[in-house]
């Protein structure tokens, strides 16, 4: 069952979230600038625990990828991040954890990595 809320997004989500429009984009997005993201409002929970972050309702239907980065924690799990947007709003942050269900936590922004930081090929 999904987690049903409706509240403001906080200081530290906030910030996560400008930290992938302005490190992690995968594309133009200047349309997704024009709402200041400190009146993004937490919609909904998923239904697995994870700390992802839906900030419209069927956040999926019709969104797009925005931005792609990673979490690189000190205790060495890590965990993919994706901002999605649909029409000049973004809609979703998903956090998965690359071993499922191995640390269920939101992101520290020392955290956060592009994929050129991880030093793969």
């Amino acid at each position: 069952m999904i987690e049903s809320m409706d509240r403001p997004i906080t200081a530290h989500e906030a910030a996560v979230v400008r930290w992938f429009l302005e490190h992690a984009a995968m594309g133009d997005v200047a349309a997704y600038r024009g709402r200041p993201v400190e009146e993004l409002r937490v919609r909904e929970g998923c239904r697995c625990g994870c700390s992802s972050l839906d900030f419209a309702p069927k956040a999926w239907g019709g969104a797009s990828i925005i931005a792609d980065a990673n979490a690189v924690y000190e205790d060495g799990e890590q965990a993919g991040l994706i901002l999605w947007g649909r029409d000049g709003e973004i809609v979703l942050l998903e956090v998965h954890d690359w071993n499922p269900g191995s640390s269920r936590r939101f992101p520290e922004i020392s955290d956060l990595r592009r994929w050129e930081d991880l030093g793969g090929d």
